[in-house]
This record gives C-alpha cells, sequence and structure tokens, in this order.
C-alpha cells in the first residue's frame, strides 16, 4: 500500500514549541514525513542571518523527534526533487511560524500539492535572538 508522503521545510534555528507544533500537525496529515532543513547560506542569502545552530546540528535535533521521519539538507525548494526523488504528495507550509517556510516561500511548487498549516503556540524565538544579540554585544566590548 503506498505511503502519502508529506513534506516540510524550514531552518528550525533555535528550535522552540512553535516548530514542534507545525511539525506534528504536519505529521498527523500524511503517512511519512520527510523535513527539509536549509542550509546556513540559504538564511544568510534569503533572510540576511547566519543561524545561531550550524546545519548539522539542526537536522539531528530534527531526527530524534517521533514524528519526522526523515531529514534532508536542502538548499532551497527543488520541485523536481519533491515530486521526483522524494515521491512527495503534499508540500506543507506553515503560517507564522518562525523559521519554517510560508506559502509565499514555495515559489515553483504547484498550489495543488501546497497545504497550509495554521500557526500554533507562539514562538520565543525573536526574544531569544535579541536576548543573544545583547549578550554578543556587551562581550565584544569588554
Amino acid at each position: 500500500m503506498p505511503q502519502r508522503i508529506g513534506y516540510l521545510t524550514g531552518v528550525f534555528d533555535l528550535f522552540h514549541v512553535g516548530h514542534l507544533d507545525v511539525l506534528e500537525r504536519a505529521s498527523q496529515q500524511c503517512d511519512r514525513l520527510v523535513v527539509g532543513v536549509l542550509t546556513d547560506d540559504w538564511a544568510v542569502d534569503a533572510w540576511g542571518a547566519r543561524p545561531f545552530v550550524p546545519v548539522i546540528e539542526r537536522a539531528q535535533i530534527l531526527e530524534q523527534l517521533r514524528c519526522v521521519d526523515e531529514v534532508v539538507v536542502v538548499d532551497g525548494v527543488e520541485t523536481e526533487l519533491l515530486t521526483g526523488q522524494l515521491g512527495v504528495a503534499t508540500v506543507f507550509a506553515a503560517d507564522g511560524t518562525d523559521g519554517v517556510l510560508g506559502p509565499d516561500e514555495l515559489d515553483g511548487v504547484p498550489a495543488g500539492l501546497v497545504s497550509v498549516l495554521a500557526s500554533g503556540r507562539g514562538s520565543r524565538s525573536q526574544i531569544l535572538r535579541a536576548a543573544i544579540d545583547q549578550r554578543q554585544s556587551r562581550s565584544s566590548v569588554a
């Protein structure tokens, strides 16, 4: 019996409960969830900032979650990879979850494949980033 494969892409930096919520919701809507972790270079090019946690560590964190079946490191959203090699039936987008691609960031993915997930619990990642930035600026002055 064929499995319905779902796919979700994000940076997943400073992993937080909002990430967990969207991953669990995506997992409930497919038989197998593949998660694409965007590279550090992608984050710099697209969002102007390097993630705090390196891509290898972000991938390792995601691999340990029960709701994630496979993790791939990617440098963008490639429709050919999704529909061809991975056999994805649904590409999930997260509406309002920090660090996970939203529907407007899935250029080239056919609209019929995209399923938008509502945001879950709020993220504290912006507060964490501000605290880290503040601490780094103080330590570099000393």
